[in-house]
């Protein structure tokens, strides 16, 4: 089931099955954690 992961060091925000191993945005490894949408949508905001 997809979800919302949300990187622990820059807050890169990614929606999928698992979080990625590696960062797209800093390169940091095994940093994601779930969070739900309304998180999401708050990190996501302007």
């Amino acid at each position: 089931m997809k979800t919302f992961w949300k990187c622990n060091v820059c807050g890169d925000v990614h929606y999928g099955n698992a979080g990625p191993d590696v960062c797209p945005t800093c390169q940091a490894k095994n940093a994601y954690q779930e969070i739900d949408k309304k998180e999401a949508k708050k990190v996501m905001a302007f």
